[in-house]
């Protein structure tokens, strides 16, 4: 099995457009009693009843957001309600059929509209834009939203009355792995502490951006076709005139800094946000409550370890990434697992699946020692610094979550050397 090693981050797009209201008139006399239920719950409207026009439920924008525990607010400018929670940004405008979920266009059957001074948009959208599955029960004419909590990897670690938590991360997410487990937000809630990998809410400082920079391009005059081979180079110059850009964008950047930006595009292709990763989500929160933010490693610190990657290793992940947007052209090939499912052993909190996985990456020992190994004697140290924190704080750790299982893990390493671990 070969695997996806990058760090994923990637950006959010603004929304902005511009039409005209439209405030359309709508046949309500056959739309009454139309219930909506959350989780078992029914949501309350109002005198604001939900809709029913061409076989789409219209529902005020206002409560549905705010029942889902989004943030709501009006563009008056572009006549648009946009709500956001955590990281996931949804916006909508008023006849418009297009929508945004966190900058990827998204088409709707029915465009929002404006009824009795009320915003209405499409309930399925909305519930199906942050994760929830959908059911119509025609014969009670009502609509039922359910969504189970993701299980995520989650540790807690106890030393003579001092707990670290351990959540084992994605970089990447997208509204399927939300909400999280209580227990989960509870121990973020009463910790002193936010513990990430790399606190990328802050982003580099300039100083870091000048060295980043350093790593990614060449400074000798030499440029990608002089350290790839010729079908690599022309695979990659296909990849950017797929994309419409100079086939020569990538020539200043190293391998490894190519396919870092092509396994983004290939995320935020499939709807995956760096915004919606879990070390942002938690990041999000620890600004809001003004919970101090600690750092395991640094974006040097992390780049380096690309940078110090083999020539051979480079150019190979390169057209593993390759492999996966144009295909090989031999079915025996073994595939990378899909994003989606990487995502999957997330939400399901799968333990096998994971140790599987950071099994599989002992076929390639490069990575394996560097991505993985290597790193775990740093984060440990930080980690057992914690537990012995003569104030008696907690501390809520978050990083990838194939440091935490498998032979080398995290987990693994701090029930060896005697910690209390219990998994939750």
């Amino acid at each position: 099995m070969k695997k996806i090693t990058s760090l994923l981050i990637a950006l959010i797009m603004v929304f902005s457009l511009a039409t005209a209201v439209q405030a359309q008139e709508v046949d309500t006399t056959a739309n009454k009693a139309i219930s909506v239920s959350l989780n078992g719950e029914v949501v309350q409207f109002g005198d604001n009843e939900p809709l029913l026009e061409k076989g789409t439920t219209l529902v005020p924008a206002r409560q549905i957001f705010e029942t889902l525990g989004y943030t709501v607010s009006w563009d008056k400018e572009n006549n648009a309600v946009q709500a956001e929670k955590y990281g996931l940004s949804v916006a909508l405008q008023i006849g418009n059929l297009t929508a945004y979920v966190n900058g990827i266009e998204t088409e709707l059957t029915s465009a929002p509209k404006v009824y009795n001074n009320t915003t209405y948009v499409p309930l399925r959208f909305i519930s199906e834009a942050i994760g929830f599955d959908v059911e119509w029960q025609g014969a009670t004419r009502s609509v039922l939203l359910t969504k189970e909590k993701s299980k995520g990897y989650f540790w807690k670690v106890e030393k003579d009355g001092v707990e670290v938590h351990l959540l084992g991360s994605i970089h990447m997410g997208d509204a399927k792995m939300y909400p999280l487990r209580d227990e989960i937000e509870e121990a973020f809630d009463s910790s002193d502490h936010l513990v990430v990998e790399v606190n990328i809410a802050a982003g580099p400082d300039e100083q870091t951006v000048k060295e980043i920079q350093a790593l990614q391009l060449y400074s000798d005059g030499t440029t990608l076709k002089d350290h790839v081979s010729a079908e690599t180079y022309a695979r990659v110059q296909s990849f950017l005139e797929a994309l419409e850009l100079p086939t020569n964008t990538y020539d200043i950047f190293k391998p490894w800094a190519v396919q870092l930006d092509m396994v983004n595009f290939v995320a935020a292709s499939s709807g995956y946000q760096g915004g919606l990763g879990i070390d942002m989500y938690y990041l999000n929160r620890a600004q809001l409550a003004n919970k101090p933010i600690l750092e395991l490693e640094s974006y040097s610190s992390q780049l380096n370890i690309f940078d110090s990657y083999s020539k051979e290793l480079q150019e190979q992940q390169v057209n593993e990434v390759l492999d996966g947007i144009f295909g090989t052209g031999d079915a025996t090939t073994a595939t990378e697992p899909s994003i989606d499912d990487l995502a999957g052993l997330w939400i399901q909190g799968d333990d096998a699946g994971l140790e599987e996985l950071v099994a599989s990456m002992q076929e390639s020992p490069e990575i394996y020692e560097k991505l993985l190994e290597n790193r775990h004697a740093g984060m440990l140290e930080k980690i057992e610094g914690y537990l012995s924190n003569e104030q008696k704080e907690s501390y809520f750790v978050v990083a990838g979550y194939l440091h935490m299982l498998g032979e080398d893990g995290l987990i693994t390493q701090l029930k060896n050397k005697g910690y209390k671990v219990t998994r939750i």
